[in-house]
């Protein structure tokens, strides 16, 4: 079995999924360390406060980030991949069925 084409708007598709997740883990991990930051500087329940703010914020704003990134780098990479795999003839996979 070989793929030999791969539609563009469904593998930018699946790319922006897999960057708004990662994205989103990334700015989990980045709040909760503003968050632990902010307690010791300004207070526990300032900074909790602050920080859970923070870690929302920005757990939301990198999703948002890592979909549009990953739906123009998806529609390139499929663009690149659908015009190459005509010199050197797609990638070959094996299926069990």
């Amino acid at each position: 079995m070989r793929i030999e084409k791969g539609g563009v708007s469904s593998v930018a598709c699946v790319f922006g999924g897999i960057f708004a997740v990662l994205g989103a883990i990334g700015g989990f991990f980045e709040g909760m360390s503003a968050m632990i930051g902010l307690s010791f500087r300004i207070g526990i329940i300032q900074g909790l406060g602050i920080g859970l703010l923070e870690t929302i914020m920005l757990v939301v704003i990198y999703a948002v980030i890592g979909l549009i990134i990953g739906l123009i780098v998806g529609a390139i990479c499929a663009w690149a991949f659908n015009h190459s795999s005509r010199l050197f003839g797609g990638i070959e996979i094996t299926v069990r069925e």
